[in-house]
């Protein structure tokens, strides 16, 4: 049985099915809880931008095996900001997870970027829950996906409408590399966590596509796939 945080997100409901497909019982913590026809499947009531206590969170653990972390924001709104959602509930989360006797591995999605380099508000944020789990006694893996792209995604209608556009910018000359990885190959990473003996999972995993592209050669292979002529490129 797995908790299952941002559960009604994009990369929570991928997660969410690839679970499924492997046997799992899933727990799924949102803010709005959602009625399922699976048996298999429990919504509860949780709010990052509130759920900042540790005795929250360890009510909720009674006979769960594993915790996956998916709640992420890329903009700050009213209480959803970064502090709370990224850092103050993650860890009153990840500290219930070390007071309860059955969790055996708590998996975090944080964010390629998010390391001794970070220096904005998202990856600092990050970093900071990912470094309080990281010194927990707790089996756990940090994964820090690059571009998580897929169909649904927000990110992917964002980069689209880029390269859609008759002229892109580059600022400076730096290549700006990026190395996109599929929604479903993020989801079957996690999958595959879960099968490890317990203790086995790295503490720190980078999750990346198979190659390196700068950011404007990305949106030309997105722009390719549209079946639209190369894009121009102005450098400021």
């Amino acid at each position: 049985r797995i908790l299952l945080t941002g559960a009604s997100g994009f990369i929570g409901q991928h997660v969410l099915q690839a679970l499924l497909a492997d046997g799992h019982h899933v727990v799924c913590a949102a803010r709005r809880p959602q009625n399922s026809q699976d048996p298999r499947v429990r919504f509860i009531d949780a709010d990052f931008a509130n759920d900042t206590e540790q005795s929250v969170w360890l009510a909720r653990l009674t006979g769960v095996d594993a915790v996956i972390n998916t709640v992420g924001i890329f903009r700050e709104s009213g209480h959803q900001t970064f502090e709370r959602l990224h850092t103050l509930a993650p860890r009153a989360l990840f500290a219930a997870c070390a007071a309860a006797p059955g969790v055996r591995i708590v998996i975090q999605l944080s964010a390629l970027g998010a390391d001794e380099q970070a220096d904005t508000p998202y990856h600092l944020s990050k970093k900071a829950a990912d470094d309080y789990l990281a010194a927990l006694p707790l089996p756990a893996c940090i994964l820090q996906p690059s571009l998580v792209y897929g169909r649904e995604g927000a990110s992917a209608r964002l980069f689209k409408t880029l390269a859609s556009m008759p002229v892109t910018l580059r600022f400076g000359r730096a290549p700006q590399l990026v190395q996109p990885v599929h929604i479903d190959d993020v989801a079957a990473a996690i999958v595959a966590l879960l099968r490890l003996p317990p203790g086995a999972a790295p503490r720190r995993l980078a999750v990346v596509g198979p190659e390196a592209l700068s950011f404007t050669d990305y949106l030309g292979r997105l722009r390719s796939a549209m079946g639209m002529p190369r894009q121009r490129v102005l450098t400021l």
